[in-house]
């Protein structure tokens, strides 16, 4: 009987601890990036409090790119046309309602503190560059 108390303890602990959005969708999420016209420049970068920081070049339109829940931000450049920062919008990850039902509060803060609370929604966007005038 001892044993099965200590497990249950330990399951519990467990439980407490860990974050159930970040178990189940993790940390960061796929997004798609389309651009019109194709072949533009992405950038993803780490943003803020506003303040845009380490932006490095992650490939060409149309692609696929692997996002932090926590602070992303994604521009799109092609020479010729005016740079866009992509405006990237979040709803609450479905995960966090098992937090609230069947953990603990802690569990709840882990999730909002790495991202996982959150997640990209729309997981595609379309980005219309403007040529620009001279």
């Amino acid at each position: 009987m001892k044993r099965f108390t200590q497990a249950l303890a330990a399951v519990a602990i467990t439980l407490a601890l860990s974050g159930c959005a970040s178990i189940q969708s993790g940390t960061s999420q796929n997004v798609k990036v389309s651009s019109n016209p194709a072949g533009a420049t992405v950038y993803v970068a780490l943003k803020k409090d506003g303040v845009v920081t380490n932006k490095v070049a992650v490939g060409v339109t149309p692609l696929t790119v692997t996002l932090s829940r926590k602070h992303g931000a994604v521009f799109v450049e092609k020479e010729g046309y005016t740079p866009v920062e992509v405006s990237l919008t979040t709803k609450m990850n479905p995960w966090m309602w098992g937090n609230i039902l069947l953990t603990s509060p802690l569990s709840t803060s882990i999730d909002t503190s790495t991202g996982a609370s959150r997640e990209y929604d729309p997981g595609e966007y379309m980005v219309d560059l403007q040529a620009v005038t001279k």
